[in-house]
């Protein structure tokens, strides 16, 4: 008898938790608490470089680190303690030793494996250090999903980076089990700065309830050659966002993504532009980084498949980048996935470019990232074996998590 008390108290008390999770999640869901709508920034002139090799990247990153004269801001949704991590580090220490100002901020769900060490070298040298994203009661399950995934850097409020490479080894295809890894960054100069400078001092003030402001952090910007917006999201409006620039589509799309779990939104819109036959491509990756991404993704590429969609595994490494193509009129590059994480969650940087000679270089980048993959048909897709089947149906309920 005692035994059987002790189960049913065990599972009074699970369920009572499970119950208080969920209804932590849906009151705060519905307040919006740390949610934000998008502004409408103007369209501003930079100029762009980008980027689909983690070393590329990080070399030119560190070579305009090399020329920072007043301040380094770096906002990051993974920073490791590995190879390359330290690596920056000890790039970061050198820059502050000449009496660079440099921030780091990372988020504190992402990166919380960066150890205290690691903490305590960056303060020793004058790097001021904060986690962005913390967890605070009531609603901690909610908090816990609320995440930063910006990876931006701001050098003088003159030069930015900003896109799918955090820090780590594995974005330098250093982890035998990814390979290559397949991401997009851009660098710009010019106007467009101005907003990653805004989003890095908003989300630091917040963290550290400070006021960090003044024009040394907003110097004059010179006009660009391109013309692009670049839009902060806090889990909500991104949605919106897509949908708009999607549904514009006359001739084609291409959709670049880790993760295909959209919306019930953007589902539509894409099930739309296939019945006026619109040519719609979508490129993820062979392999895997999450257990439940995979299967859950098949749910909603099966009716896009159905109705002509084409899709592709990219199987030369790991395919990581963020990216949209509208009928060569519109890109959209940032941080945010093709999922309901992304729309519904996190604070994502979103990039939509609208020169036509910038986007036909991307196209060139797309194209070179198909020829590296596999086709997934309709076939395919029902020749599943039936555990992958199950899999999908039982992984469903955690798409607005994924």
């Amino acid at each position: 008898m005692p035994i059987l008390l002790t189960i049913g108290t065990i599972l009074v008390v699970i369920i009572f938790i499970l119950f208080a999770a969920i209804l932590d999640v849906v009151i705060a869901f519905k307040k919006g608490i740390g949610k934000t709508q998008a502004p409408s920034p103007s369209a501003r002139w930079s100029n762009v470089a980008m980027f689909n090799d983690g070393h590329r990247f990080m070399d030119a990153l560190k070579r305009d680190m090399e020329g920072a004269q007043h301040h380094i801001h770096l906002a990051f949704f993974i920073f490791r303690y590995d190879q390359i991590g330290k690596e920056m580090i000890e790039a970061l220490i050198k820059h502050a030793n000449r009496g660079v100002e440099v921030r780091l901020l990372l988020d504190a769900i992402g990166s919380k494996g960066f150890p205290k060490k690691a903490r305590k070298k960056l303060e020793a040298a004058q790097i001021q250090f904060a986690y962005t994203a913390k967890l605070y009661f009531p609603f901690t399950i909610y908090a816990l999903n609320r995440r930063n995934h910006h990876k931006t850097v701001v050098i003088d409020g003159k030069t930015g980076y900003f896109g799918g490479f955090n820090i780590g080894d594995e974005y330098l295809g250093k982890k035998t089990d990814m390979g290559d890894w397949r991401d997009y960054h851009l660098k710009i100069e010019g106007g467009g700065v101005k907003d990653l400078q805004d989003q890095f001092l908003s989300h630091w003030n917040k963290a550290n309830k400070t006021q960090i402001t003044g024009d040394v952090y907003y110097p004059k910007l010179e006009r660009g050659h391109y013309e692009m917006k670049i839009i902060p999201t806090a889990g909500v409006g991104l949605e919106s966002l897509f949908i708009d620039h999607l549904s514009r589509a006359q001739k084609h799309v291409f959709i670049g993504t880790a993760y295909y779990i959209p919306t019930k939104g953007l589902q539509k819109a894409l099930l739309e532009l296939l019945k006026r036959n619109v040519d719609v491509t979508i490129l993820l990756p062979l392999r895997k980084d999450h257990p439940f991404v995979r299967p859950v993704s098949y749910h909603y590429l099966g009716p896009l498949l159905k109705h002509g969609a084409k899709v592709y595994h990219f199987y030369q490494g790991f395919y990581h980048a963020k990216v949209f193509i509208v009928d060569d009129v519109s890109c959209y590059m940032g941080t945010a996935n093709f999922d309901q994480r992304s729309f519904l969650w996190n604070d994502e940087m979103s990039g939509f470019i609208y020169d036509k000679k910038l986007i036909s270089e991307i196209e060139k980048m797309t194209k070179e990232d198909i020829r590296r993959s596999m086709t997934f048909t309709y076939d395919d897709l029902k020749k599943r074996p039936l555990i992958e089947k199950v899999k999908t149906q039982l992984s469903l309920p955690l798409a607005p998590l994924l």
